[in-house]
């Protein structure tokens, strides 16, 4: 999956921004040191990079963010009360809303912004762990039966807006 993913997100940069990669850096990890991967970088001319083991500070900037969405989800995971288990789901949530909300200096935009060619919409905006309600749209409800479920708001949906 980690080589179709980077594929597409290169591919979305070189042609979607027109902008030109010209270096790759990874660590070693064997989702970036494989064949697909290899095929592609090799083929558009791109140098593939990449840190010694155990070695962060080679790879600062992707660290920085790595640990500003840590950050951030640690704080919304303690706020809500939640699970610990609902890491991932938090991370997840940090990631988009900072990727639609926090603007790059250079650009005066947002990233969501640069790669979409238009402003965000933060008008679904929810807090992580508040209560929110699933709606029941079952052809069998009974009249008198609630017609929701409450739930705990734990993210966005990468595939619809609902």
């Amino acid at each position: 999956e980690t080589p179709k993913v980077l594929i597409d997100f290169l591919r979305l940069v070189q042609r979607g921004l027109q902008a030109q990669v010209r270096v790759v850096r990874t660590d070693k990890g064997i989702e970036f040191l494989n064949q697909t991967l290899h095929a592609y970088i090799a083929a558009e001319g791109i140098q593939h990079q990449t840190s010694v083991a155990r070695t962060p500070e080679q790879n600062g900037v992707v660290e920085r963010q790595n640990r500003t969405l840590v950050e951030a989800a640690r704080t919304m995971i303690s706020a809500a009360k939640v699970p610990l288990f609902f890491w991932a789901e938090a991370i997840a949530t940090a990631c988009f809303t900072q990727n639609r909300s926090l603007v790059i200096p250079r650009h005066e935009k947002t990233p969501y912004h640069i790669i979409n060619e238009r402003k965000p919409s933060v008008k679904f905006f929810h807090i992580f762990g508040s209560i929110c309600y699933i709606v029941s749209d079952g052809e069998n409800l009974d009249k008198m039966k609630e017609k929701g479920d409450e739930c705990i708001f734990v993210g966005y949906s990468t595939q619809s807006r609902a």
